[in-house]
């Protein structure tokens, strides 16, 4: 939390996103019927808790676009689209997942899903499941057949540690879902770098430790999967992902060797 605040005051958005904390603090804290009141519209469409709204929220920095509902953002309502497709169909077939640093709107929908044998694992987060560290997981091996990560391995100093764990604790022919945030061109990281306010100049936030490049594939299958990257227009048209306020982004469907 201290980092995060350094950074906030050293940024050239310090007072927006003061303004931002509190308001989106406030609006949390109403009960979810008034918010649906307040912000019910047919413009927009959350896929995640299916609400009718008119609008996203612009909150803390210009490219979060957060549902008022039930604050996802616009990748996780990629994501959502995702697991729903034919490519996952995760109200399928019965399988073990397991879901790193939960999502509060995806955790109770999917521990719900009868064919899941659903844990959720966070390292600090007090409401996963199990704590758990993703380069020493503490479970053996083949034990899942899906393992959902998002937006975690670039907090991770040795993220090809993690991928291997992955690996290991999957089941052959088992799937990983990965989603981190890249830029074109080749990876950059600096694990000497410490200052917060540096990291989120170069890495885009305070606690990243690097930013990812069109090589992360590589970095996948050298932890011994199959990777195919999946990208917003494989999922939905221009006009629904206007609609569900979800941007370009990728995914990466990988299948245990």
């Amino acid at each position: 939390m201290r980092d995060r605040i350094q950074a906030a005051l050293q940024s050239t958005e310090t007072i927006r996103r003061a303004r931002d904390f509190v308001v989106g603090s406030g609006l949390r804290r109403l009960p979810s019927a008034l918010r649906r009141k307040l912000f019910y519209g047919q413009s927009h469409f959350c896929p995640v808790c299916e609400s009718d709204l008119r609008g996203f929220l612009v909150l803390n920095r210009d490219f979060l676009h957060w549902c008022p509902m039930c604050w996802s953002l616009q990748r996780h309502r990629l994501v959502w689209r995702f697991l729903h497709s034919s490519i996952i169909d995760i109200a399928g077939r019965r399988r073990r997942m397991l879901h790193i640093a939960p999502e509060p709107g995806f955790a109770d929908k999917l521990r719900r899903m009868p064919n899941l044998d659903y844990l959720s694992a966070d390292l600090y987060a007090r409401d996963a499941m199990v704590r758990m560290d993703v380069c020493d997981i503490q479970y053996p091996d083949a034990s899942f057949d899906l393992v959902y990560c998002s937006h975690v391995l670039e907090h991770v100093p040795d993220d090809r540690r993690a991928l291997r764990e992955f690996r290991r604790v999957l089941s052959v022919g088992g799937e990983a879902i990965l989603l981190v945030p890249q830029r074109h061109g080749e990876t950059i990281e600096d694990p000497a770098l410490t200052d917060p306010v540096e990291r989120e100049r170069r890495f885009g936030q305070h606690d990243h430790v690097r930013i990812y490049g069109d090589d992360f594939a590589l970095r996948i299958e050298a932890a011994g999967f199959r990777a195919r990257e999946y990208v917003t227009a494989d999922l939905s048209s221009p006009a629904e992902s206007t609609r569900m306020g979800i941007d370009p982004d990728r995914i990466y469907h990988c299948i245990a060797a």
